[in-house]
């Protein structure tokens, strides 16, 4: 593989990640590769991705399938539809933040939430209750 072509196509990966806000650990969590095959791609390092890493870097970077492959081809990739965001939406995720932060939770993953095309989703009402359990609990002891 040309060498351009990877550090071409690492610049791509880089700035997609930088500009969707994620961490590598975020992108590797999301479905992309490794944050160890990450370094070597943004780098553009050999070896080339296998097919089966590029399928890994569109799911993990919210690219339609086969947009990694296109892009180290020369190509450029095709971002996915954003999901549209509702205020009540927007609202729900603040309050449920505030509620995290007051319980002391400031790192969260989402084990066994639903995988969507847009990410990882919980039901409004489950995050409705979750905010209600939280807001419930008391304020931890920041003396410790």
């Amino acid at each position: 593989m040309d060498s351009a072509k990877l550090r071409r196509f690492g610049v791509i990966v880089r700035k997609r990640r930088l500009a969707l806000g994620l961490l590598q650990d975020q992108v590797h969590a999301a479905g992309g590769p490794s944050d160890k095959r990450q370094t070597g791609i943004e780098n553009g390092m050999t070896p080339a991705p296998s097919l089966t890493t590029l399928a890994k870097v569109d799911a993990g970077l919210q690219w339609a399938p086969g947009s990694a492959a296109a892009t180290l081809g020369g190509g450029l990739p095709t971002p996915l539809d954003r999901p549209t965001f509702t205020a009540e939406d927007v609202e729900r995720h603040t309050k449920l933040t505030v509620a995290l932060e007051r319980a002391g939770v400031h790192r969260v993953t989402a084990n066994g939430a639903q995988r969507t095309a847009g990410g990882t989703a919980l039901s409004a009402d489950v995050v409705d209750q979750l905010i209600e359990i939280l807001n419930s609990l008391p304020q931890p002891d920041d003396s410790r």
